[in-house]
C-alpha cells in the first residue's frame, strides 16, 4: 500500500514539474512575442478565402488568421486545399496573393522583407510600387529572387528551385556561387485579354464569357485553352485556330487558373505560364423609378419626371441616358452623376421613352450597363384633377414665415402639413422669386414636412410643396405666400452711463456701467493707452469694475456681440481719466486688475 502512494506521489510530482516547466516555457515565449509584435509590423492579412493559419516564431501551434490583423517577424502563413490570402506589405502598395496548399515565411534583416516560400505558389504584385519601401526579395536553399519592383507568379514544389514567371517589370536571381541573371517576361505568346494583373469584371445581372486576345501564335497553328479550379486541375477547353487570335471562353464567377498552348503539327510549339484570373461581379444601379412598362399621367404643366436609382458599393459614377427608342439611337438627355442618386428631367412630351442607368468603377474601366426600361407619358387631365384633390397640403403660415431672417448664408425655413398623408412616400418643393417664372424654381426632393432651402440671396420668396405617392404620382399640391427673407441685423453698440468723459476715483478705482443690448449675449471691453492694448475682457452683465489703475489717459472701446458671434458693427469710444495722486511716480510693476 505504501509503495502504492509512493508511486502516486512520484507521479504527481513529475507531473506538477513538467506542467510548471511548459507554463514557463509558454510564459517566456508569450513575453517574447509581445516583445517582437512591440515593433512595426511587415505586412497585413487582406482579402481571406477558406481558413488561412498563421504561426508566430516562437510557438508550435498554428492559429487562425482574419483580415486585417498585421504580421511580424518570423511569422509563417500557410493556406489549405481551398485556401487563399492577400498579404498587404506595410507603407506601400505591393501585395502578395498566397495560393492554396502554400507556406511561406515572412522575415526582415535591416530594410530588406525576406519571404521564404517553402512550397506552394503566390502572386507577387511590385511592378508599379511607388513608395521606396525598401527591398523585397524571395529566399530557397539554392538561390534568392529580387522581387522588389515586379509582378511575377512563382511556384516552388517541394525539394526543387523555384519556378520564376515574370508578368511585368525584372526580376534578379542570384544563386550560392555569386552568380545574377535577369528575369524578364519571356513567353513567346503575348496574352492581350483577360489582364493578368487584375480582376475581370462583368456584368453580374448578364455574366458573359471572358474574352481571350493573344498575340505571337504562327497563323498556321492550332491554339488550346486550358482552365481550370487550380493549377494541378487543368483541363482542355477549346482548339481554335491561331489565325483567329481572339475566343470567348464562359468561366463563370470565381477563380480560374489558366494557360494557352500553340500546337503546330500536333507538336507543342509554344507554351504560356498557369496564369491565374478572377472573375468577380459588378452591378449596374438599382432601378427606383420610373419602373418598368409603367404608365405616368402627364400631370406637369412642366413635363417633369424624377428618374431614382440607387448605387452600389464601390461606384465611382453613374451614367443616365434617356431616349426615344430602344436602341438609344434618338437621345434626349446623356449624363453622369457622381454623388446624386435622382434627376428631375423636363419638357417631356407625350409618349413612349426608354431610360438607362450604367456604373463605372474605380477599379475597372469596364462600364457595366443597366438594362432598358421603358414607360409611356399618357394624357391624363382628367386623372391629373382627382390626384390633386385627394390630398389638402398647406403651408404652416405665421408672421415668423412670412418674414424669415438669416445669419450667415441666405435660406428659407419651410414647413407644410397635410391630412390622410399615409399615400406619400414623399414631397417635392420648388421655390422661386416673386416675379420670376416657376418653370426657373430650385427643386427640393424631401422626405419630410419640413426643410431648410438654401437660396441665391435675399429678397421675396414664393415656395409651393407637391405630395407624391409611391408611383411618382402627385396627389395634393399647394403654393405659399410670399415670404421676404432678409439678413438679421447687427447688434448695436452700447453705450457708456453717463454720457461724456469718464473719470475714476483718488486711488485708481472706476466702476464702468453700460446700456443693456436686447440681442446682445455679451460685450466686449477694450482698455487703450499710448495706442497700446493693455487688455480686453468680455462681459456677461452691463458693468465692469477696474482697480488699480495708474494715472494717465486711457481709450475705451465697447462692442456688443449677439448669440451668433457677430460683434456689433459701431464701436462706442470713450476717454477715462486717472488724476494724479501725488508728486510721486506710480512703481512701474503696478498693473491693471479687473474683478
Amino acid at each position: 500500500m505504501k509503495k502504492q502512494w509512493k508511486r502516486l506521489l512520484i507521479a504527481a510530482l513529475i507531473s506538477a514539474t513538467v506542467f510548471a516547466l511548459t507554463f514557463y516555457w509558454y510564459q517566456e515565449s508569450e513575453q517574447k512575442i509581445r516583445h517582437d509584435r512591440n515593433g512595426k509590423p511587415l505586412a497585413f492579412v487582406g482579402k481571406v478565402f477558406e481558413d488561412i493559419q498563421r504561426r508566430p516564431a516562437a510557438r508550435l501551434l498554428w492559429q487562425i488568421v482574419n483580415t486585417g490583423e498585421p504580421l511580424y517577424d518570423g511569422e509563417a502563413i500557410r493556406t489549405s486545399s481551398t485556401g487563399e490570402v492577400r498579404i498587404q506589405f506595410a507603407d506601400s502598395d505591393r501585395y502578395l496573393d498566397l495560393e492554396p496548399d502554400s507556406l511561406i515565411v515572412i522575415k526582415k534583416s535591416e530594410d530588406v522583407i525576406a519571404l521564404e516560400l517553402m512550397e506552394g505558389s503566390l502572386f507577387v504584385n511590385a511592378a508599379n510600387s511607388t513608395k521606396d519601401s525598401g527591398g523585397l526579395v524571395l529566399e530557397s536553399a539554392d538561390e534568392t529572387v529580387d522581387i522588389s519592383r515586379v509582378s511575377a507568379a512563382l511556384t516552388k514544389s517541394a525539394g526543387k528551385a523555384i519556378e520564376v514567371h515574370v508578368l511585368k517589370g525584372e526580376a534578379s536571381i542570384q544563386n550560392q556561387d555569386g552568380s545574377k541573371k535577369s528575369v524578364t517576361e519571356k513567353s513567346p505568346i503575348q496574352i492581350l485579354s483577360p489582364s493578368l494583373l487584375k480582376d475581370f469584371f462583368v456584368n453580374g445581372d448578364n455574366i458573359q464569357p471572358v474574352p481571350f486576345k493573344w498575340q505571337g501564335v504562327p497563323s498556321e497553328n492550332t491554339v488550346e485553352i486550358w482552365a481550370g479550379s487550380s493549377r494541378k486541375k487543368l483541363s482542355l477547353i477549346q482548339t481554335i485556330s491561331a489565325e483567329i487570335g481572339q475566343t470567348k471562353i464562359p468561366l463563370g464567377l470565381g477563380k480560374h487558373y489558366w494557360k494557352i498552348i500553340s500546337r503546330q503539327n500536333n507538336q507543342t510549339y509554344s507554351e504560356t505560364p498557369i496564369y491565374k484570373t478572377e472573375v468577380s461581379p459588378r452591378f449596374p444601379p438599382t432601378i427606383l423609378f420610373p419602373p418598368v412598362d409603367t404608365k405616368l399621367p402627364a400631370y406637369s404643366e412642366y413635363g417633369e419626371v424624377t428618374f431614382r436609382w440607387q448605387k452600389g458599393q464601390r461606384t465611382q459614377a453613374v451614367r443616365l441616358k434617356v431616349s426615344r427608342d430602344s436602341d438609344f439611337k434618338e437621345i434626349l438627355f446623356d449624363q453622369k452623376f457622381t454623388h446624386e442618386e435622382s434627376y428631375l428631367m423636363r419638357g417631356m412630351t407625350q409618349g413612349a421613352y426608354y431610360w438607362q442607368v450604367s456604373s463605372y468603377y474605380d477599379d475597372s474601366d469596364i462600364i457595366i450597363a443597366g438594362k432598358p426600361i421603358r414607360f409611356t407619358l399618357e394624357p391624363a387631365e382628367q386623372l391629373k384633377a382627382q390626384l390633386a384633390s385627394t390630398l389638402k397640403v398647406r403651408f404652416l403660415q405665421s408672421d415668423r414665415l412670412q418674414v424669415q431672417q438669416y445669419v450667415l448664408k441666405p435660406e428659407l425655413q419651410l414647413q407644410w402639413q397635410a391630412e390622410n398623408n399615409q399615400d406619400v412616400v414623399g414631397w417635392r418643393l420648388r421655390i422661386y422669386q416673386e416675379g420670376s417664372s416657376p418653370d426657373q424654381a430650385q427643386l427640393f426632393e424631401v422626405p419630410t414636412q419640413s426643410f431648410t432651402a438654401p437660396v441665391s440671396n435675399a429678397g421675396r420668396y414664393i415656395a409651393s410643396v407637391e405630395a407624391l405617392n409611391k408611383q411618382g404620382y402627385v396627389i395634393g399640391t399647394n403654393k405659399s405666400e410670399p415670404i421676404t427673407l432678409e439678413l438679421k441685423p447687427f447688434p448695436l453698440a452700447p453705450t457708456f452711463i453717463p454720457e461724456g468723459s469718464l473719470q475714476s476715483e483718488a486711488d485708481g478705482r472706476v466702476l464702468l456701467k453700460w446700456t443693456p443690448i436686447p440681442d446682445a449675449k455679451e460685450y466686449a471691453l477694450k482698455i487703450i493707452k499710448n495706442g497700446k492694448e493693455l487688455r480686453a475682457t468680455n462681459y456677461r452683465t452691463v458693468e465692469a469694475s477696474l482697480k488699480n489703475l495708474l494715472p494717465g489717459q486711457y481709450e475705451l472701446e465697447l462692442t456688443s456681440i449677439d448669440e451668433h458671434g457677430r460683434s456689433s458693427q459701431n464701436i462706442e469710444k470713450r476717454t477715462l481719466s486717472v488724476p494724479e495722486l501725488s508728486n510721486i511716480r506710480a512703481p512701474a510693476v503696478k498693473r491693471i486688475q479687473v474683478d
